[in-house]
């Protein structure tokens, strides 16, 4: 399955690459910084890479929402465009 990673914090860059060592395709993104994003993605091994919040929506089969509450009252609008296909 392909997994994007929506805030890969401390619950959704756990929980990537928990999917990851079970087998998943993951795609990390949203994080403080890029180089965040590859360090999560080498340190998960397997199918995992870091992109941007597009790439990790696009195809992906589920998508992991795990963003502060704040990206939620304020940013309601920009998760529909991340996902449009």
């Amino acid at each position: 399955m392909r997994v994007g990673i929506l805030g890969s914090g401390l619950m959704g860059g756990k929980l990537g690459t928990i999917f990851v060592r079970a087998g998943h395709e993951v795609v990390f993104s949203y994080a403080r910084s890029e180089q965040k994003l590859k360090v999560l993605a080498r340190d998960a091994k397997g199918k995992a890479r870091a992109g941007t919040p597009r790439e990790a929506a696009q195809e992906a089969d589920a998508v992991l929402l795990a963003v502060h509450w704040s990206f939620h009252r304020e940013d309601r609008g920009r998760l529909r465009t991340l996902t449009k296909r």
